[in-house]
């Protein structure tokens, strides 16, 4: 190979992150019966999307390093949001508003023909480990009257997918990236940010729980306030997004995305038993 495996310089459930030569990474998926697998779809999104010109590294092509496959990304200086925000209200505010502007500006693309989040959230909700055969029927009845939409959803947006390069902002990690309504895109993050569980050694502002509903309350304010979507159209993907959450963390969950589902379902029109 032309180029080198260098170090590490993040890892995931699915993967790990190695510098590449001088300029780019690659993405080394882990050792599994379905690595191939996610990694070609991967590949098969980053494709995709890379045509619609979208403020993303580029995409450099599929490898395989010792038996693992990978994915090579151009590589992006930089800290990410998450790292730069300081812990005061102004610098909290600031980028909170910043995050909805580029997912404003990500939701004004259109993406026909691309995969297709209400499908991918169907799959994933009759997939769910956690949820009975009643929860799963009555998650799906909501998201039956939901919008399909035509917009690109990036559906991981949150600070620390973004990094604030020399560039300007670049948005990372489009895996979960899929074609939908926008008001999915925004009940998926907005879920995120109130997530009480904190990554390790999370920075000062996110383990101060003012400065987290801070950030969350004024980036849907500015989300809102920018895209004039009516807030009730986020919330009404609440229940939906917390059955596919549910199902994502069927390993090193104790339940509790299952247990807010069902608070929901139980506060929804008519009632849910």
């Amino acid at each position: 190979m032309a180029s080198t495996l260098g170090e590490p310089i993040g890892r995931g459930n699915t993967a790990t992150i190695y510098r590449w030569g001088k300029t780019e990474v690659v993405k080394l998926f882990h050792d599994g019966s379905t690595a191939r697998q996610e990694a070609e779809k991967e590949a098969a999104k980053a494709v995709f999307f890379q045509k619609l010109g979208l403020n993303a590294p580029s995409f450099g092509g599929f490898v395989e390093f010792e038996g693992r496959p990978g994915l090579i990304y151009e590589r992006i200086e930089g800290l990410t949001m998450l790292w730069t925000i300081e812990p005061s209200a102004a610098s909290v505010s600031a980028y909170a508003r910043m995050m909805a502007r580029l997912q404003n500006e990500l939701h004004g693309v259109r993406a026909e023909g691309g995969p297709e989040l209400k499908t991918d959230m169907a799959r994933m909700i009759q997939w769910a480990p956690w949820l009975t055969e009643s929860e799963k029927q009555a998650s799906q009845a909501v998201l039956d009257v939901l919008p399909a939409g035509e917009r690109v959803c990036h559906y991981d947006f949150h600070p620390d997918n973004i990094i604030l390069s020399p560039r300007g902002p670049v948005i990372i990690d489009w895996m979960n990236a899929l074609v939908g309504d926008p008001a999915a895109d925004v009940a998926r993050s907005s879920m995120m940010l109130q997530g009480r569980s904190l990554p390790p050694g999370a920075p000062e502002w996110v383990r101060r729980r003012e400065l987290r509903e801070l950030f969350h309350h004024d980036y849907r304010q500015e989300y809102f306030s920018l895209s004039g979507m009516d807030p009730a159209l986020a919330d009404a993907w609440m229940v939906p997004t917390f059955a596919v959450r549910a199902a994502e963390m069927d390993r090193g969950d104790d339940g509790r995305h299952a247990a807010q589902l069902r608070s929901l379902l139980a506060a929804t029109p008519g009632g849910w038993t």
